[in-house]
């Protein structure tokens, strides 16, 4: 890898505890999830899994969310930044 991973992990680790931390009282985010891994051009990248509470949410309500997260001022979501794609799904 072009990266350090070790450094890597614990940088997205800790973003993705600042955006759990961020969302724990949302009602409509019932958990987050990530990993790191390869997306289909074998680029490095992590996942996230933004986990809602059933599948009765209402599309705009996870519409909404998604536009938080993706303009959250202190971009937690995303990792371009430290040399991973980002890739952010809503699943129940």
């Amino acid at each position: 890898m072009f990266f350090n991973e070790l450094a890597v992990k614990q940088e997205v680790e800790d973003r993705i505890n600042r955006l759990r931390a961020a969302y724990a009282d949302n009602p409509l985010v019932k958990r987050i999830d990530y990993r790191i891994g390869r997306d289909w051009s074998d680029d490095p990248c992590v996942y996230v899994n933004v986990v809602l509470p059933g599948k009765d949410v209402p599309i705009p309500e996870v519409v909404k969310l998604g536009q938080q997260i993706r303009e959250n001022p202190q971009g937690l979501a995303y990792t371009d930044d430290i040399g991973l794609h980002t890739y952010v799904r809503f699943a129940t």
